[in-house]
């Protein structure tokens, strides 16, 4: 018995030599997860979701799975070879319309992304979590980004810089925002803490923003003062809450943003049903003073990306359009 365990110890060592003595497992099959080692990588990258992702070299063939991620590429001067389908609210930057289109952004064609060899893939989170395992075993390294917030965005920016070996370029559009945004916050008057509330509208139902959303991380850039915040989230939407009459009525808004998606008709119907139909709406201090503004889809629903400027700037000139002449 020890000759036979010495003998196998002597095969498993010289097999090391060459090959490495390993258990022959999934996570140890050819096809499995790329070697992540950084001491000689390219980048050493932490995603949205803290995974940290090793690159071995500068990636050359990428596939962006979510359309909004293809304006930080196309900032930064990157290129890939497969995207999502354009949509009304995300426009395939010109620089990509020839890459290989793998699908909407909801129903994403892994076979073709498979197909196309790439050695990274940028992923979205919500949508494509449960790609991330056979991504790897194909080889093939993913990131995730995933953002919604101001400082979600700069860290997606300088992600997407540090894979491209752009990391300045990504420094320089960051400073940008962010010296444009504290123009826009200059020209608000000081110390105004105005009373705020975001309303999201649907056909179905009607709820609140919080300061994680993307209408309520702009507003508290801004200085306003969101009653909704506090209020606690709806299960799976972490930038929500329920929305209530009563909470409305009693801590008065004295500005009322709306966002919505879906066909306005129905959602013009969904307001009336659950807000503009109850007598109380009418005696908040908004609506008397007519203070209610609709927030565009494509900043405040769809990530605005390196528009986020755009976003405060538009939400600051709705309240205080005088400092704006």
């Amino acid at each position: 018995m020890k000759k036979f365990l010495f003998f196998s110890m002597m095969v498993c060592l010289l097999a090391f030599a060459s090959f490495g003595c390993k258990p022959d497992n999934a996570a140890t099959n050819a096809g499995s997860k790329p070697a992540q080692t950084s001491a000689t990588a390219f980048a050493e990258i932490t995603d949205s979701e803290k995974r940290k992702v090793v690159l071995a070299k500068k990636p050359e063939r990428v596939v962006v799975m979510v359309p909004s991620i293809l304006n930080y590429v196309d900032a930064v001067g990157g290129t890939i070879i497969g995207r999502p389908s354009g949509s009304k609210a995300s426009a395939i930057p010109p620089s990509m319309e020839k890459a290989e289109d793998v699908g909407h952004v909801f129903n994403i064609n892994m076979e073709k992304v498979v197909g196309l060899k790439p050695d990274l893939v940028f992923i979205n989170a919500a949508q494509h979590q449960k790609f991330i395992k056979m991504l790897e075993t194909n080889n093939i390294n993913a990131i995730t980004l995933q953002p919604k917030t101001y400082d979600e965005t700069k860290e997606a920016l300088a992600i997407t810089g540090k894979v491209y070996g752009k990391t300045a370029e990504a420094e320089k559009l960051n400073k940008a925002m962010d010296d444009k945004i504290a123009a826009t916050v200059a020209k608000m008057p000081k110390d105004h803490k105005k009373r705020i509330v975001i309303l999201h509208a649907t056909p179905s139902t009607v709820t609140v923003e919080l300061e994680n959303s993307i209408a309520g991380n702009a507003a508290k850039m801004l200085g306003f003062v969101n009653i909704a915040q506090g209020t606690t989230a709806i299960q799976g939407k972490p930038e929500k809450a329920p929305y209530s009459i009563e909470a409305l009525v009693e801590k008065d808004p004295e500005i009322i943003f709306i966002t919505s998606m879906g066909a306005q008709d129905k959602i013009e119907k969904r307001l009336k049903a659950d807000v503009k139909g109850n007598p109380a709406y009418s005696a908040l201090t908004a609506v008397k003073n007519n203070k209610v503004y609709i927030l565009p889809e494509d900043l405040f629903l769809t990530p605005p990306g390196l528009r986020y400027p755009d976003a405060v700037e538009l939400m600051a000139k709705d309240v205080f359009p005088e400092s704006f002449k």
